[in-house]
């Protein structure tokens, strides 16, 4: 099994208000600390950084000083678009699975990452996920509590999320040209394909909003 590692950033920040990559976690920037995640977990495998292209020329001299063999591809407007081109670019490399993680998540712990790779088997995907502790309500377009969920059999999508390369590719050919997905586990769901969940068992906060950036500082000791 060749195995490669696909670390996503190529969104514009829209809520965060900027770059939220290029932020300073204390010891390295928050995609260098996404890298060195993956690099830490999986430290054979070939890495591939997708970023803005408006940004590679930052990227590249940042990372490939210490990072020679990283490649940076540019991504797309659509999240769904930047996975695809860099898993389209590991494949090429020959990677039979591919470690999609999301940048914006620097503090994913090895264990969890190693756990979802071991939990890949002959499965099409395998994601990282979060237990709910919180209860559950659904709400209609006025605000007002429709229902109370159960909570036992739901998860949150986290990352990273392991795919086969080939999964990956058959599951695009039949899709919708026109069609949308929020991660490549709900485009492999859509098309009967097995997904396991890895309950993740760390802290996994994604940098979203200026409050996460310090709470990523406080937790790393390098904010209030």
């Amino acid at each position: 099994m060749k195995l490669a590692t696909v670390c996503v950033g190529a969104g514009v920040g829209a809520r965060f208000g900027g770059d939220k990559l290029a932020e300073d976690l204390g010891a390295g920037l928050v995609l260098e600390f996404s890298l060195e995640a993956l690099r830490s977990a999986l430290p054979e495998a070939p890495m591939v950084a997708v970023v803005a292209e408006d940004r590679r020329d930052f990227w590249r001299d940042r990372l490939i000083p210490d990072c020679p063999d990283l490649q940076l591809v540019a991504g797309g407007q659509r999240r769904q678009d930047s996975v695809r081109a860099g898993v389209e670019l590991a494949a090429r490399d020959g990677a039979e699975v591919v470690v999609v993680h999301d940048a914006a998540r620097p503090l994913v712990d090895r264990s969890d990452i190693l756990a979802v790779v071991d939990a890949l088997g002959e499965a099409a995907g395998a994601i990282l996920t979060a237990r709910i502790p919180d209860t559950v309500k659904r709400v209609d377009f006025d605000h007002r509590v429709i229902d109370t969920l159960p909570r036992d059999d739901l998860r949150l999508a986290l990352t990273p999320q392991v795919f086969q390369v080939a999964a990956l590719i058959e599951a695009w050919r039949s899709a919708d040209a026109g069609g949308e997905w929020t991660d490549e586990s709900a485009l492999l769901e859509s098309a009967g394909m097995t997904v396991h969940s890895v309950d993740a068992r760390h802290p996994n906060p994604k940098l979203t909003r200026v409050s996460d950036l310090r709470l990523l500082q406080a937790l790393l000791g390098a904010g209030p």
